[in-house]
């Protein structure tokens, strides 16, 4: 297996790390797409076990190459160049993951790879979604949106158990009241996790500029990319702590496919996917054979 490590400069200089793994020479391509780009979830990284293990063996074997890819927010925080300093989950903003993407699809074509698929998994499914609506790369022939939540502050505020998103909105207001953009603070709400108040609104402020649920559309009548989206059948029920992100997603992802926007449930599947890969690579592999 040939494997290539590698370390790329976004324009806005940001160093971002990953890996290229070829298919054996001998292995025909059987697949619509040559190369699939792989990024992360909040906090993950390349090089971390996960169910895209299993995936990129499935394309290998299949003659297709595969990029497991960092994207900025990957691990919790770290040093950056002027003028990030601190980024990682912790410190992100997510509109700036259109450097990082640009950055991969620059290098796969580069690469002579001309049938480009990118794929993102929970986070990383959002920022696929957001940087297929506004960027339009004609160089992308399939994306794939795997358990992408929804980032809506109107939802959660008027999710039945809004008052503990807004206690940590509070929390966070607070802290930019008083000059502290960049504190670290902790929420439960809509996932566990510790964060700066500028990357907390960012992320689900009142802009909602990465609701999914607005950005599908843009996709289905601008962008045209071929585009699966895929969610557990486990995710988002009603004593789940992801029940903020992902509680009746699922129905209304559906509601909006059509075209070139394809909706699969992955029965019996939790956010990771624990145990049922070979079902999530059932749902793409036929998505890609009905293309």
């Amino acid at each position: 297996m040939l494997v290539d490590l590698l370390t790329l400069k976004t324009a806005d200089g940001v160093s971002l790390d990953g890996v290229l793994r070829l298919p054996e020479v001998e292995t025909d391509l059987t697949l619509p797409v040559d190369v699939v780009i792989m990024h992360h979830g909040v906090g993950g990284n390349f090089y971390r076990d996960s169910f895209q293990d299993l995936i990129a063996t499935k394309l290998l074997e299949r003659g297709c190459a595969v990029l497991r890819v960092n994207n900025r927010g990957h691990d919790l925080a770290y040093n950056a160049p002027p003028p990030h300093r601190r980024i990682g989950a912790a410190f992100e903003n997510v509109d700036e993951c259109r450097q990082d993407w640009k950055t991969w699809i620059d290098y796969a074509e580069h690469r002579g790879f001309s049938n480009i698929c990118v794929w993102g998994h929970s986070l990383g499914a959002v920022k696929n979604i957001y940087y297929l609506a506004t960027e339009n790369d004609p160089r992308i022939a399939r994306a794939i949106a795997t358990s992408p939540p929804r980032f809506s502050y109107s939802a959660y505020i008027a999710h039945a158990d809004g008052h503990l998103f807004a206690a940590s909105a509070k929390e966070g207001q607070a802290l930019i009241d008083a000059g502290r953009p960049d504190a670290i603070f902790a929420i439960e709400i809509p996932t566990s996790a510790i964060m700066t108040p500028k990357t907390f609104f960012d992320k689900y402020g009142p802009e909602e500029r990465y609701d999914i649920l607005k950005l599908l559309p843009q996709i289905i009548n601008v962008a045209k990319t071929p585009l699966l989206v895929t969610i557990g059948s486990l995710e988002g029920r009603p004593k789940n702590p992801d029940r903020f992100a992902f509680q009746g997603l699922g129905d209304k992802v559906s509601a909006l496919a059509k075209g070139n926007l394809t909706y699969r449930l992955v029965e019996s599947a939790d956010h990771s996917y624990t145990g049922v890969t070979d079902k999530l690579w059932q749902a793409i592999e036929g998505w890609l054979g009905e293309l």
